[in-house]
């Protein structure tokens, strides 16, 4: 702080950054309020654009809220597209499936067997008879008096299963049950048998070994030293002295063909489907159904109704008008053109309508899905179900994206717009070594390109965006697209909404770099002003101590003209 004062005054002029304090001496002007009403005239223009930055980051908000729904949305659609990983899809819920267990009599058929199908496998029905369980060998040694003592017993004994690797362990007299255990687990990785020690009373310790996999016995030798006797595990003749549970298969049937396997899972006896075994029931039949999975079918279909229906929640708050017929304070988006073109193309994408091959015409309706009042959807849930079951093919076309196709030799890779064209015929080019060397439609060459076995639409033509396989030869191939609700609302969608790339990241990335460059403005008039309050304050307070120095000089005038008188 300056401080300007004088021998006969007690008060000063203060040069702060904020005040400045006239002195009874000098002039008496508040030059705190001129320098304030100076400075506050230049930060206007700051708080103007800081006023701008503030409704900016609440519309960047407002953005991102919006951008948060209407992928909900699209997470919700994604697995009723009907499309594979290739084409974009995280899953394809038509091709999933489940399988249906009945049967067992008294024994719930879910206890006997568990059955999976993997994506994609044939729907179709069988009968299982499980017959016998597949079992690991056990054999066990004879019993000892202690666990830790030597049992005196030397020799190399070689151990393995059947089809494996056998190892070698050294037996030396000073072992102990627990020594020949530890020596065998050591290598049960490499052999398939592990050992263990059960206390059979308090004074009976026995060692037991047991095959790693079901269905492969174990092998035992000792070269002819004995000490496999010796332990009790084989008796004179070389036979297990103690089989505690043979080896065995499991055996089962499938549509009366018999099926067998060293493991109680199976996954190769009928393509797409593994067999869990949990128990033999013979002479009962378990009923096994491989349908399309309808349960996750239907939760995707009511989890996309949860959340259009958030998003149309969002909408409405950003159209709501006060009472005094303008926009509410909450509504940040109102007026806003991207909302009401989101709005519009949702909506106009709910109401769109499929025809099958048959002709028929498919909408949400069919679904039960009917629009409330507020443009909310509603689901009625027992005609959902009979659409589900009763013709689920035609839930695919309403819903799905599918590709017809006159060869098998076409397959698609890709489709990530909407097409110009839906229905074309493909004349394909196959050069005599065997590549594919040009593709056209209705004669024009131009409209795709080849890359190997990859025919790609060009940019700028009705087929941008598709890319197809062909392994076939040189022919003409008819294709045909139809697009359903589900697939075509979500390309719609991820070009409005995608993280990166999509019409929102463009403008919250825009109005980003206008909030930097407006924050840089700011700061920078906020700097200049108080450099300018910095400098006006100096001024002041020159101007504040010439005036009190001409004061000073007037006082001591007039004392000398009294002073003379």
């Amino acid at each position: 702080m300056t401080t300007v004062s004088s021998t006969s005054s007690s008060t000063a002029a203060s040069t702060g950054s904020s005040s400045l304090i006239a002195s009874g001496s000098g002039t008496g002007i508040d030059y705190s309020a001129l320098i304030e009403a100076s400075v506050q005239k230049r930060l206007s223009r700051a708080d103007r654009i800081d006023t701008t930055i503030t409704a900016n980051e609440a519309r960047i908000a407002a953005y991102e809220d919006m951008q948060s729904l209407l992928l909900a949305v699209n997470t919700s659609l994604d697995g009723l597209r009907n499309r594979s990983v290739s084409t974009g899809a995280g899953s394809n819920l038509f091709e999933e499936r489940t399988a249906y267990l009945s049967g067992g009599g008294s024994t719930a058929a879910g206890d006997v067997l568990s059955v999976t199908a993997a994506d994609g496998a044939e729907t179709g029905t069988y009968s299982i008879v499980v017959e016998q369980l597949a079992t690991r060998h056990k054999i066990g040694a004879a019993t000892t008096a202690s666990q830790s003592a030597a049992l005196g017993q030397s020799g190399t004994l070689t151990l393995g299963v059947a089809g494996g690797t056998a190892v070698s362990i050294d037996v030396e007299a000073g072992d102990s049950l627990t020594d020949i255990r530890d020596a065998i687990n050591a290598r049960k990785s490499t052999s398939g048998v592990t050992a263990s020690i059960v206390k059979v009373t308090d004074s009976q310790y026995q060692l037991i070994l047991t095959a790693n996999d079901t269905g492969k016995a174990i092998t035992l030798d000792d070269g002819g030293s004995g000490v496999l006797t010796g332990l009790g595990l084989t008796d004179a003749d070389g036979g297990y002295a103690n089989e505690l549970v043979a080896a065995q298969s499991a055996v089962f049937t499938v549509d009366g063909v018999r099926v067998e396997r060293s493991s109680n899972t199976i996954a190769d006896a009928v393509d797409g489907l593994t067999f869990d075994l949990y128990a033999a029931l013979p002479g009962q039949t378990i009923g096994v159904e491989i349908g399309t999975d309808l349960a996750s079918i239907k939760g995707a279909i009511t989890g996309f109704v949860d959340a259009y229906n958030a998003f149309r929640a969002f909408a409405q708050s950003h159209q709501t008008v006060g009472s005094s017929g303008t926009a509410s304070s909450d509504a940040t988006l109102f007026a806003d053109s991207l909302l009401r073109q989101v709005t519009k193309t949702v909506y106009d994408a709910l109401n769109a309508k499929v025809t099958t091959d048959d002709g028929d015409t498919l909408s949400l309706a069919s679904l039960g899905i009917t629009f409330a009042s507020d443009n909310t959807l509603k689901v009625d849930e027992t005609a959902l179900n009979a659409a589900l079951t009763g013709d689920i093919d035609a839930v695919r076309t309403l819903l799905g994206l599918e590709m017809t196709s006159s060869s098998t030799d076409l397959k698609l890779l890709r489709y990530d717009r909407s097409l110009g064209r839906t229905d074309f015929t493909l004349d394909i080019t196959v050069a005599e070594d065997g590549t594919l060397s040009g593709a056209s439609v209705d004669g024009d060459a131009s409209l795709f390109r080849v890359s190997g076995n990859r025919i790609i639409g060009n940019d700028g033509t009705a087929f941008a965006g598709l890319v197809l396989v062909y392994t076939g030869q040189s022919g003409s191939v008819d294709v045909g697209f139809s697009q359903g609700l589900a697939d075509r609302l979500y390309t719609t969608l991820n070009g409005i909404a995608a993280k990166d790339s999509g019409d929102i990241a463009r403008i919250v990335s825009q109005l980003d770099a206008d909030n930097t460059d407006m924050t840089r403005r700011s700061d920078d008039i906020k700097t200049k002003a108080e450099d300018y309050r910095t400098r006006l304050t100096a001024y002041y307070a020159r101007l504040e101590a010439k005036a009190e120095a001409a004061n000073l000089l007037l006082q001591q005038l007039k004392y000398k003209e009294s002073s003379d008188d």
